[in-house]
């Protein structure tokens, strides 16, 4: 079991559930770290150089990522490429090298978003690139189905971690609110009521990579307390 993007809150939930389910696992960072392994997901040669330093690998899960946010008038080109990088290209470049490397009965899982289902202001770019995460992982489901793998993409809605509280600064600035009060919005609009710990991702990635999800490929799981359908 290999992870991208270990050293962040998703990631190290998703490790951490992993580890507790038995699975033997590489976590990975773009900076190693102890109990890390480097791994730029974003650099050909680095996602080369990890899979081979982990070895034989029976399932995926790429969980780097980076936040962009802002009107698009106001992005900047050179943010923009970044951003492209740090999301897409970087899961283009993780499920190539595991299209190559994974055997029969291995699985790979994509962290996309709630924001690959619709798009909003201020988001434009974010949304934009998960959907992209999302549709790469589909046609992948379809290429290496056949092979014995499954593909799917786990889409969170807000997790309960120090990047809500940057969103919120941020979204206060460009909306004219207090950052408490963007946060209040943020939750009125989840039928639960509440944001999802990040033990609740790496629970659902579990499920994908365990025999209980044997005939589930090619899906985007919503992991959002309701949100996206609310």
């Amino acid at each position: 079991m290999l992870i991208t993007g270990a050293a962040g809150s998703i990631g190290s939930a998703i490790a951490d559930s992993m580890s507790n389910h038995g699975a033997r696992v590489t976590r990975t960072d773009r900076v190693a770290g102890e109990g890390i392994l480097l791994l730029d997901a974003c650099q050909e040669a680095s996602v080369r150089h990890g899979f081979e330093v982990a070895g034989s690998i029976t399932d995926v899960v790429h969980a780097a990522g980076a936040l962009i946010m802002g009107p698009i008038a106001a992005t900047d080109a050179a943010d923009f490429r970044a951003a492209v990088d740090s999301n897409l290209t970087s899961a283009y470049l993780i499920g190539r090298e595991a299209a190559q490397r994974l055997e029969h009965g291995a699985s790979l899982t994509f962290i996309s978003s709630q924001a690959s289902y619709r798009a909003a202001a201020n988001w434009g770019t974010y949304c934009a690139l998960k959907a992209g995460v999302s549709r790469l992982s589909e046609a992948l489901a379809q290429e290496l189905g056949p092979r014995g793998i499954r593909v799917n993409t786990v889409c969170p809605g807000i997790v309960s971690s120090p990047m809500i509280e940057d969103v919120c600064r941020r979204a206060a600035r460009l909306n004219g609110k207090t950052p408490e009060e963007v946060l209040a919005g943020y939750k009125m609009n989840i039928p639960v009521g509440r944001f999802a710990d990040p033990r609740e991702i790496g629970d659902v990635c579990v499920f994908l990579a365990s025999p209980l999800s044997s005939y589930v490929s090619g899906a985007s799981i919503p992991v959002d307390g309701g949100e996206v359908s609310a």
